[in-house]
């Protein structure tokens, strides 16, 4: 119990650190754009406008996604609620990314989804499929491609997304589950914090999260314990071209 209590102390004083980290730059930022428009050094127009608001949106993403890394961080081992139907929540997610992807001038080529349950908080997994489909759309060129594919392997799912993008240095490949890093190419937006979050939630259910970049493109691999088939559920195979 004590050993328990020192290490939530520890994370709470990690995630005070980290908020103060990662605010501190969009706020002075938006401050100081603040007080030109306010003192008169910078109309108000609708450029400085849009600025002031992109860094607002930031500010918001990086709370969101700081909740959600202490909302897994301080949530008991085996976050699993119930079965649930990988395949489907992958289908719903896509469906949901789908304007961020065609924004991005992403498009999605391939989807092979084979019906495979796990045990899990659907929500928390819905973190994690998004957060991969938002790194494709913030990394990826305009014209690049992803491709989703879930199968069974075993006794687990198995789960890939990969894309056509410029890839990830091979120097860079052991820093991509740090906190706030964001990788080499200029003026990438996002908090920095998706893949810690999804290699949280992963490990809370058991499973395994690994990254692919052969030099062009980039691959996830995300590994759940599969449950056995339901009584008379036939496996199927979902593909969309």
């Amino acid at each position: 119990a004590i050993e328990a209590a020192e290490r939530s102390a520890g994370q709470r004083r990690q995630m005070a650190a980290d908020v103060a980290h990662e605010l501190r730059t969009p706020l002075a930022a938006l401050q100081a754009g603040l007080e030109e428009v306010r003192d008169g050094l910078v109309p108000a127009s609708p450029d400085a406008i849009r600025r002031l608001h992109d860094q607002a949106v930031r500010l918001g993403r990086v709370v969101g996604d700081l909740g959600a890394l202490a909302g897994v961080q301080d949530a008991p081992l085996g976050m699993a609620s119930g079965r649930t139907d990988l395949a489907r929540l992958v289908e719903e997610e896509l469906a949901a990314r789908e304007a961020e992807l065609r924004a991005a001038d992403v498009h999605v080529r391939e989807v092979a989804l084979a019906r495979v349950e796990v045990l899990a908080d659907r929500d928390r997994l819905h973190q994690v499929v998004g957060n991969l489909l938002a790194n494709a759309a913030r990394h990826c060129r305009p014209g690049d491609e992803v491709n989703v594919a879930l199968d069974r392997a075993g006794d687990e799912a198995v789960l890939r997304i990969s894309d056509t993008g410029p890839g990830i240095p091979a120097a860079d490949l052991p820093r991509v589950f740090d906190r706030y890093w964001r990788g080499g190419k200029p003026g990438v937006q996002g908090s920095g914090l998706g893949l810690a979050v999804a290699r949280e939630i992963v490990t809370a259910h058991g499973g395994t999260i690994e990254v692919r970049s052969p030099g062009v493109g980039t691959t996830v691999v995300v590994r759940l314990p599969a449950l056995a088939p339901a009584p008379g559920a036939a496996e199927e195979t979902r593909e969309e071209a």
